[in-house]
């Protein structure tokens, strides 16, 4: 009885002290795009004909975890076939993060070409303890 008892506070306790986590950091990403909004993150090779001075690799990772409550969420979607939207979530920061620290790290470019993610379960077998993702592209800063 104790044991369920326990299960029981974990899980409760795990959803609301993660739902609450995960507002402030979408309200903390909200934020920060509305700063990086007129750099512009494109999946074309090439944005303008203009002739290019400088030309850089840059790099945004993030990983981040799952709480209880999404592993346990996650592997009942994941018995019965249905989509996991606890890991939506995840996978929707973590990609927004990444893009985020990307940017920041291109400050001063005009604009950032050819963004690609890569993306990595972190956990085993079915459990998705987290998910960490890359986010790189070509910064690019245009002769004046």
């Amino acid at each position: 009885m104790t044991d369920l008892i326990f299960f029981a506070l974990l899980f409760c306790g795990s959803y609301l002290i993660g739902r609450y986590k995960e507002r402030k950091h979408f309200a903390d990403i909200i934020r920060r795009e509305k700063e990086l909004l007129l750099l512009p993150a494109l999946t074309m090779k090439r944005a303008e004909d203009r002739p290019v001075a400088k030309a850089e690799l840059v790099t945004g990772s993030v990983v981040i975890a799952g709480d209880f409550f999404k592993q346990v969420m996650a592997q009942l979607a994941s018995l019965f076939g249905m989509r996991i939207t606890v890991a939506e979530s995840m996978m929707d920061r973590a990609r927004r993060e990444a893009l985020l620290r990307m940017k920041a790290q291109a400050a001063g470019a005009d604009a950032i070409l050819n963004v690609r993610f890569e993306s990595m379960k972190i956990g085993a077998r079915e459990k998705v303890a987290g998910v960490e993702v890359l986010a790189f592209g070509t910064a690019v800063y245009y002769r004046q």
